[in-house]
């Protein structure tokens, strides 16, 4: 009886390791540390005039955006925008750690400060694009029929029967008695 649970749990855990949720724990686990090396270059390079608690805020959340968007872009099947995002990555992650000791600081702060606001209109502009296409796309979908098809009389042939049923042809004198026999198809 033992031995059936220990196959069920190396079973169930190897089971595990192969789901979705499994995937999607590395790639956040792998995420936060790249969030932080991005927050604390943006905070260093920040023009950020106010307290430091906003400008943490202000460098985590541009850091938290900027990271995540590899994974959005992953996942609404967008295809080339997350190797480009991958290279801006690694000069992020580059600029972070800095192995250009022969440069000067300033140097360095300088053209980092280029690259993130062109980086930030990528995104902007990217994040833009997939809304308007998410938009067109729900707007497909959307699309309603209508639920009944009102027979033309004139008023002095009003009949009882206004309302058919495009499924089966019966008519109903209500939108609401319509609507009652389309859920019992």
């Amino acid at each position: 009886m033992k031995e059936n649970r220990k196959i069920g749990a190396f079973k169930r855990f190897e089971t595990f390791l192969y789901s979705r949720k499994f995937i999607f724990i590395v790639v956040i686990a792998g995420t936060i540390p790249m969030i932080m090396h991005s927050h604390q270059l943006f905070y260093n390079v920040s023009p950020f005039e106010g307290n430091k608690v906003w400008k943490n805020f202000y460098a985590l959340f541009y850091a938290i955006s900027f990271d995540l968007t590899i994974l959005v872009f992953t996942i609404h099947v967008i295809k080339r925008k997350p190797a480009l995002y991958a290279v801006f990555v690694f000069i992020i992650n580059l600029l972070y750690y800095n192995p250009f000791t022969l440069l000067e600081p300033e140097l360095i702060a300088a053209f980092t400060k280029v690259f993130l606001s062109g980086v930030l209109a990528f995104t902007g502009y990217s994040y833009a694009e997939l809304f308007v296409e998410k938009v067109a796309e729900n707007q497909r979908f959307t699309k309603k029929r209508p639920v009944f098809k009102p027979v033309k009389n004139s008023i002095r042939e009003q009949s009882n029967q206004d309302f058919l049923c495009r499924e089966c042809g019966k008519g109903f004198h209500s939108v609401k008695a319509l609507n009652w026999h389309t859920k019992l198809h």
